[in-house]
């Protein structure tokens, strides 16, 4: 298929890049050649702004790249958020630039109690320094939290994820979104040890196995999200 793709690259005047084209597998490793070429097979890689990797710690490493991002963005912006202006003017950079950069892609993010922790731990921590408050002077969350008024980062992420899984449950049986939620694996006995946590599993555990069909009541639906969001760690 690649050939194929380079082929008819070149038949409009464009040309695949080798050296940036990257192959990842998770199954046998089968040399690949575009123009006598070889491509490089790779763990992960960046794909329109998130990291696509076949790794079982994939949606933790996604989340560490996410608050990593958002600290260099953070430090970014110093300028404002470690002076002497408003908290105001603070909380509108943190909601306007930081929440979407640390959150990008939350909609398709596995939920487990780790990286709930690690998205509210990030959010603090921006919170104190902005105040410059540290960690040992132990002060309550609740009392930073009504400084800063911030957007509840974990809250938002949660609700992002919701309202997506309403959009696959109401959308058309051709759309991928919903052909790959609804695909069940080959048959076949599964191998010893704890299942792998699924995205779709907090939603299940909230909304029960019909709720794609519970998603059509967008009331029923609007109704479950305020539960779902009042979910912590």
């Amino acid at each position: 298929m690649l050939t194929e793709l380079s082929a008819a690259s070149d038949n409009i005047g464009l040309q695949l890049n080798t050296s940036k084209t990257k192959v990842t597998t998770n199954g046998t490793k089968n040399p690949i050649l575009i123009n006598q070429t070889p491509i490089e097979y790779v763990e992960s890689y960046i794909y329109l702004g998130k990291q696509i990797s076949f790794k079982n710690t994939r949606h933790l490493e996604e989340i560490d790249r996410r608050i990593n991002m958002t600290w260099r963005k953070y430090w970014s912006y110093k300028e404002i958020l470690k002076s002497k202006l408003s908290t105001k003017l603070k909380k509108k950079v943190m909601d306007s630039s930081l929440l979407p950069c640390l959150l990008y892609g939350a909609q398709t993010w596995i939920f487990t109690k780790n990286t709930l922790l690690k998205i509210r731990t990030c959010q603090r921590a921006m919170e104190r320094s902005i105040l410059g408050i540290k960690t040992i002077d132990k002060v309550n969350s609740t009392k930073i939290r009504y400084k800063t008024k911030v957007i509840d980062a974990l809250q938002h992420a949660q609700r992002l994820k919701w309202k997506w899984a309403g959009h696959i449950a109401r959308s058309s049986e051709e759309r991928w979104p919903k052909r790959v939620t609804k695909w069940i694996g080959p048959e076949g006995k599964r191998r010893r040890g704890r299942p792998k946590a699924r995205w779709i599993d907090d939603i299940l555990q909230l909304a029960g196995r019909d709720w794609m069909k519970t998603a059509n009541d967008r009331k029923k639906w609007g109704q479950l999200e305020e539960a779902y969001t009042r979910k912590g760690p």
